[in-house]
């Protein structure tokens, strides 16, 4: 047992130097990524192009206004595409590097499109989601998580709630979308537009007079009333026929309204048709649910501590067969 141990000690001590070498390696890595910085540039410069950028009020990083265009598959799929072409297109790629590229491309296109479908149910007003909607979110969620741990990435604290409790408080309130936080990203781009109005003014007290001017006419009844007609003479009627009753009824409908009912059923064509291409690969490793994978992980170190229980017995047997041996000799 003791030269056991010994053995034991020395290969513990053999994998921390080789732990020690590999992070090492990677801090090295990182290291020379952050200096030579031309290929995030380009990708960035690629974003940009789409109209995802890191806006300065929001600490020079991307917002949500910035993310909801990017999940969405109409601009995602050209992005990823449009990323996937430039990297190929490097000269110091290698084979294994160009399959590299061209195996993970897809996985971000289709967790992107599983994760818009997770938050637009999230989004939901309090009071409107149905049993239907939970269904479908319960099958976001997991397609997404599986989706997330194959791409390697840790379960965050945010990631965590996304999957042990949204579920749980959209069933409880019936939607939760009563409760985010979109009237401080709206106040922070009122706020850029009154800035480059009052760039040119001379006093800070100029500058802030200015914005409560313009903030006070926004708030007009006045003013809204004329944007309110203004709404209306886009306006048209729509005739909605009830054929089970054999009713009709007239609505007034705005070309936005149609816009915007139209790019919604595209968006849940598309994210229906995302959880149906990953759910059909259920058997590719980086599909499995982290239930699964800590299944397997629990599966090898129980296989591997009754190797060493039975060997352990192996060796104790054998002891005391000595030990029997050398009693008799002994007697003898």
């Amino acid at each position: 047992m003791q030269e056991e141990q010994k053995l034991l000690k020395e290969q513990h001590g053999n994998l921390k130097k080789v732990l020690k070498e590999a992070t090492d390696e990677e801090q090295n890595l990182i290291k020379t990524l952050g200096k030579n910085r031309a290929v995030m540039r380009d990708v960035e410069s690629i974003l940009s192009k789409n109209h995802i950028e890191r806006p300065y009020y929001h600490g020079g990083k991307y917002n949500g206004k910035a993310m909801v265009r990017f999940m969405d598959y109409s601009h995602s799929s050209a992005i990823m595409d449009g990323i996937a072409r430039h990297l190929l297109a490097l000269p110091d790629l290698d084979a294994g590097q160009q399959e590299e590229v061209n195996e993970w491309i897809p996985k971000f296109k289709r967790i992107l499109s599983v994760f818009d479908g997770v938050f637009s149910i999230a989004r939901m007003p309090s009071g409107t989601v149905s049993d239907e909607y939970l269904a479908k979110l319960e099958n976001f969620i997991a397609t997404a998580m599986r989706l997330w741990r194959g791409l390697g990435n840790s379960v965050t604290p945010k990631v965590h709630a996304v999957e042990d409790h949204l579920l749980d408080q959209i069933r409880r309130l019936k939607g939760i979308g009563d409760l985010t936080e979109d009237f401080i990203e709206k106040s922070h781009q009122d706020g850029i537009i009154d800035h480059s109005r009052t760039k040119n003014s001379l006093t800070l007290d100029a500058k802030a007079k200015q914005h409560s001017k313009r903030e006070h006419k926004r708030l007009l009844p006045s003013v809204l009333c004329v944007a309110e007609k203004v709404q209306n003479r886009s306006k048209r009627f729509k005739t909605i026929h009830d054929h089970e009753n054999g009713t009709s009824a007239k609505v007034f409908v705005t070309r936005s309204e149609e816009r915007i009912k139209t790019v919604m059923e595209n968006k849940k064509r598309v994210r229906e048709d995302a959880l149906q291409i990953t759910s059909e690969y259920q058997g590719i490793i980086y599909l499995k649910s982290g239930r699964d994978i800590s299944l397997q992980e629990a599966e090898k170190k129980t296989n591997s501590a009754n190797i060493i229980q039975q060997s352990i017995r192996v060796l104790i047997q054998r002891r005391r067969i000595i030990n029997n041996q050398t009693q008799q000799q002994h007697q003898e």
